[in-house]
């Protein structure tokens, strides 16, 4: 059995709440609206820095560096990083547990990701990313839903790594999994949906 994993809705825990007070507090909600582009209602506003960023479209030096030219004063390069992880609030540990019950039965184990630098760095720091056999990252994921070559990147890996089906994908947002089916995976909103089949 092969088992695609969207990592946003599906693996994290967010914290959109905690992220947007700390960002307000650093730059306050007027700046924080206008130099990073997202709305005290957790809008993003489109093509701006935070949009750009987890696209992979700008580096981490740069998203943090603006942010630090605008912030108040005091406030430091790792508190922008941490405004920024609290957004992405880790993996619950039983969704990990869940997923390691996978890989122990032999199943194969596919992750979509942005490439967003530091959640990433973030995740690496405090997950064992070796329990999936293969990594799909690329701004493409973030910055169209769906967006079909995407699918078909890990459709070819499928192909050429023999990978057996039935072909599950797991993925909180509709659009994506109705490109999901057209590939002919049997599609999911949640692991624990997933979790009944398997």
């Amino acid at each position: 059995m092969t088992i695609i994993l969207d990592m946003g809705g599906v693996l994290m825990q967010h914290n959109m709440p905690e992220c947007i007070a700390r960002f307000s507090r650093i730059l306050g909600e007027e700046q924080m609206e206008h130099i990073l582009g997202m709305k005290p209602n957790a809008e993003g506003i489109p093509d701006s820095l935070m949009e750009q960023f987890e696209c992979g479209l700008v580096d981490a030096d740069i998203f943090v560096d603006t942010i630090h030219a605008h912030a108040v004063a005091g406030t430091t390069r790792q508190d922008i990083i941490d405004a920024w992880n609290t957004m992405h609030a880790g993996i619950p540990a039983y969704r990990l547990d869940m997923i390691r019950a996978w890989k122990a039965k032999g199943h194969h184990l596919i992750l979509l990701s942005n490439n967003n630098a530091l959640h990433w760095q973030d995740l690496h720091n405090h997950y064992d990313m070796s329990i999936f056999d293969h990594c799909v990252a690329s701004h493409l994921v973030h910055s169209h839903k769906p967006h079909r070559p995407i699918y078909e990147a890990v459709q070819s890996y499928i192909a050429t790594h023999q990978c057996e089906p039935p072909y599950h994908f797991v993925d909180d947002i509709l659009e994506n999994r109705m490109v999901g089916e057209e590939m002919g995976w049997h599609t999911y909103p949640t692991l624990e949906d997933l979790d009944a089949v398997v």
